[in-house]
């Protein structure tokens, strides 16, 4: 083995960067197997930096010699030696140090055999679309990594602070942050998977930032606007109304995309659903369905005041046009399981993946147990996380996150 290019493409493919001249001499001297390198690397204080630096593509200085980038790639990522047909099949025409490091990375072999290393394939995925652009600030708004603009209006008081700021990473989890890094890796993940459209749906959509943000990813991935379809569905009439304001803000005309005040549902019919009155801050309502909202009309009055009825929408009605849907975003404050098990033959057959938000341990063992029962594959969990209160009852203070792929529909990433 070349030890030298060993240490070179281990800074490349783990690190993203070039190794320096002492780097190379001290490694070179000090290590024994990939095994070794890889680990030193991932205990490095750059390694849990890493996802800052995500928007940065690879600046090569040394030479690359590709045949010994695929052989070190098997062994610093997969932790084997490749065949002589899978070292041929990845000298790719054109190829870059982001490409090889994605394909092999989001292989299934990397993902049942990573001991906790999915960080690797979280950063490779984010840095798919480095570099980020060069954003200007917009007054009352803020901007992620992409360019989507979110007016702070939409949100409550304790994000205001933000106006005028441009987001340059996605977060790490738990940082304080509006959205999880898992949601993030989910969306980005469904634009590279895409085929010669994207589509994505967003249920329980607020003001629709999913849909925007994916929208982003996916001009940023050379798809244009004919070939983007975005689909949201929102209860609050207030919400809905932010939705329509936001795809204005970011430039789209909102009639061009169907965006339904509605609430997503385990069948077709009516709901109800609390009048927020511009309380734009609170995201948590919840629609009533037949005879819940007989009980659900005293609760609400004193939260939010009177309930309206509005269409309820269910997944094999919203998607029945549809051959193949890329990403589904769902965060309907606990009705996720009903929408979710009566859709699941048209999710299976039409659905590449999943993003769904959680709101109680048991909401995410039973859709554990749904998906893994239909044949999806776990991306990402987050669970959720309860806090004591003072009488002795637990309640929900984050959200939790799951992140679902259907390996039915094809998702060979193109890198």
């Amino acid at each position: 083995m070349n030890l030298q290019e060993g240490v070179i493409w281990a800074y490349r493919l783990i690190l993203n960067r070039e190794a320096t001249e002492e780097e190379i001499a001290n490694h070179v001297a000090g290590w024994t197997s990939a095994q070794d390198l890889r680990r030193a690397l991932r205990r490095s204080r750059e390694w849990t930096i890493l996802m800052d630096r995500a928007g940065k593509p690879f600046q090569e200085r040394h030479p690359v010699d590709w045949h010994e980038g695929v052989l070190w790639a098997f062994r610093l990522l997969l932790r084997r030696e490749p065949s002589a047909e899978e070292a041929e099949r990845h000298l790719v025409h054109n190829d870059s140090v982001n490409a090889l490091r994605l394909r092999l990375l989001a292989t299934r072999e990397f993902e049942v055999g990573s001991s906790g290393s999915m960080a690797m394939l979280d950063f490779a995925i984010v840095n798919a679309f480095a570099p980020f652009p060069d954003l200007e600030p917009v007054e009352g708004a803020f901007r992620d990594m992409l360019g989507a603009i979110t007016r702070v209006a939409y949100l409550g008081q304790g994000w205001h602070g933000r106006a005028g700021y441009v987001f340059r990473s996605v977060p790490r989890d738990r940082e304080p942050s509006l959205h999880g890094t898992s949601e993030w890796v989910g969306t980005l993940r469904s634009v590279l998977e895409a085929r010669d459209r994207f589509t994505a749906v967003e249920l329980g959509a607020g003001w629709g930032p999913w849909l925007i943000a994916s929208r982003q990813a996916a001009l940023a991935r050379g798809f244009d606007d004919e070939r983007i379809e975005l689909i949201g569905v929102e209860g609050s009439s207030d919400h809905h109304a932010f939705m329509l304001d936001n795809f204005r803000t970011n430039g789209l005309d909102p009639s061009r995309y169907r965006l339904y005040h509605a609430v997503a549902g385990a069948k077709d019919g009516v709901a109800s659903f609390p009048k927020l009155h511009a309380a734009e801050d609170d995201y948590g309502a919840f629609a009533a369905f037949g005879d819940e909202a007989v009980g659900v009309d005293r609760m609400t009055a004193s939260q939010h005041g009177e309930l309206e009825e509005i269409p309820c929408i269910s997944l094999d009605t919203l998607l029945a046009d549809h051959e193949r849907v890329d990403l589904i975003h769902i965060d309907i404050q606990g009705h996720e399981e009903d929408v979710i098990r009566a859709g699941m033959e048209t999710l299976n057959a039409k659905a590449r993946r999943m993003v769904v938000g959680t709101h109680s341990r048991a909401i995410e063992g039973h859709l554990f147990d749904l998906f893994h029962a239909n044949g999806w594959v776990c991306e990402s969990e987050v669970p959720c996380v309860l806090r004591p209160l003072m009488d002795g009852t637990l309640a929900l203070y984050v959200d939790g996150e799951q992140v679902w792929r259907n390996d039915r529909l094809d998702g060979a990433i193109a890198a």
